[in-house]
């Protein structure tokens, strides 16, 4: 009995340990830099972003394919600036990419968005006229969100 509950028990830690995590990419397809503010449904730590130049194709928008991306050279970290312990906000100069952190868990986060004139527009989220978004959701746990013009 002992030694079943301690499989069980095993095997549960491994379920969670493997369970995989939630990538989301923004792409800003705008003529200017756009300030974004990330909630995350916890705490968690957060070190850097990794922004990148130009639009990455929604097809290379994986984790090691943006990361080849960054050896090349196109790429530079960010210092997150924390609103409080669960939000962060950044900057994203246009025509660049970012892998918005953390990747660690299903989907860390509570809510994402950036400000058009007064209207909140949310990512990953179908927001109406105002913000022109196209969402694409990948096969695998990739979401990307590009912001139009």
């Amino acid at each position: 009995m002992k030694s079943t509950v301690l499989k069980i028990l095993a095997f549960s830690g491994v379920i969670v340990s493997c369970s995989p995590a939630h990538t989301l990419f923004v792409k800003n397809n705008t003529k200017e830099r756009i300030e974004f503010f990330v909630e995350l449904k916890e705490k968690a730590p957060i070190g850097d972003l990794l922004i990148c130049k130009e639009l990455v194709p929604d097809e290379k928008l994986d984790h090691k394919p943006f990361m080849e991306y960054s050896k090349e050279g196109k790429c530079y970290q960010q210092k997150i600036t924390a609103i409080n312990k669960t939000s962060y906000k950044f900057n994203l100069p246009e025509n660049y990419t970012v892998n918005i952190v953390p990747n660690s868990s299903v989907y860390p986060f509570g809510n994402i968005y950036y400000y058009i004139g007064d209207k909140k527009c949310f990512i990953n989220v179908e927001n109406g006229t105002e913000c022109r978004q196209k969402v694409n959701k990948l096969p695998s746990l990739v979401s990307i969100t590009e912001i139009l013009e």
